[in-house]
């Protein structure tokens, strides 16, 4: 009786992790070359904004992706960008140096950007 208990048990609990969704692996890759990047969470998880290099305009972030970016990448090797606490480029800005990265920005500069531009750094 016990072992059917405990293969009843285990197949219960298979089942409920077969059906549990998986998360993504987070990658740097996601980011395409020549773009900017910003993701959600530390080491590149949950891409939150991705834009091609060279644009002055600031372009703001919404929804749930606003005021969440805890990693970043510059994969231009031309343009420096920036990002901006307040929408349409306002408030606290950090730079984004062309061919670079932050997989785990300062506690200070987390959960903060509201927008950002591709050209013209800050």
């Amino acid at each position: 009786m016990r072992a059917k208990t405990v293969i009843a048990s285990a197949t219960l609990l298979f089942a409920a992790l077969s059906m549990t969704p998986s998360v993504a692996n987070a990658a740097l890759s996601e980011c395409n070359s020549n773009n900017m990047c910003l993701w959600g969470n530390n080491d590149f998880a949950w891409l939150i904004g991705e834009r091609a290099h060279g644009s002055t305009t600031f372009t703001n972030l919404t929804g749930d992706r606003n005021d969440e970016m805890d990693s970043w990448a510059n994969r231009s090797a031309t343009y420096d960008g920036c990002m901006a606490g307040d929408s349409n480029g306002g408030g606290d800005k950090q730079g984004m140096a062309r061919a670079s990265n932050d997989n785990n920005v300062s506690p200070l500069n987390s959960d903060e950007v509201s927008s950002f531009r591709t050209r013209n750094g800050c």
